[in-house]
Order: C-alpha cells, then structure tokens, then sequence
C-alpha cells in the first residue's frame, strides 16, 4: 500500500488530467447519444439519467479546489463514481442497439 500511495503521489496530476479527459468525453457521449436524440428515454429507459449525475459529481470534484486532491482515497472515490457511470452507459447503449430498427 505504501508504494502505491507513492506511486500516487508522483503522478497524480496524469491520473486526475486523465480522468477530467475521460468524464469530458464521457458527458459529451451521453448528451449526444440519448439526451440530444431522446432515444433511450423515449422508449421508456430512464437508467441513462445516472450516468450523467455521476459525471457531474465527478466534474464538480474536478472543479472544486480542495486540498484532498493527493489523497489516493479520495482519488479512488471520484475513479468509482466513474465506474457507476460507465456501468450505467453501457447497458444504456447496449439497450438502444437492441430496440433500435436499423
């Protein structure tokens, strides 16, 4: 644990740039999937609608300037947020491919 809180320590403005990048193209993919194009939501599937929130709250972490940014945990807790989202995006993409007739 020591050494991965060093490791942590060395190169946390990559993992939180990387993550700012990746919750960026993360919103920007589900505002242009369902919520521009109302696929998902009009066909009843209202799961898509936690994926953003927990990209906001990962951005507003990424926002607002607090001194626990070095903390691992508290790089861990925002990483999982992004995992919630993404676990909700997926089967929100994968419902949309389904119920789509192409």
């Amino acid at each position: 644990m020591n050494t991965l809180q060093t490791h942590f320590e060395t190169h946390k403005n990559i993992y939180w740039m990387n993550l700012s990048r990746f919750t960026t193209l993360l919103i920007i993919l589900n505002i242009s999937l369902f919520f521009v194009t109302e696929r998902v939501t009009r066909a009843g599937y209202h799961d898509t609608y936690f994926s953003p929130l927990a990209l906001l709250a990962v951005a507003f972490a990424l926002l607002v300037p607090v001194g626990l940014v070095d903390k691992l945990w508290y790089y861990g807790v925002y990483l999982m947020a992004e995992s919630i989202a993404l676990s909700f995006l997926i089967p929100s993409v994968w419902f949309w491919v389904k119920t789509s007739k192409l």
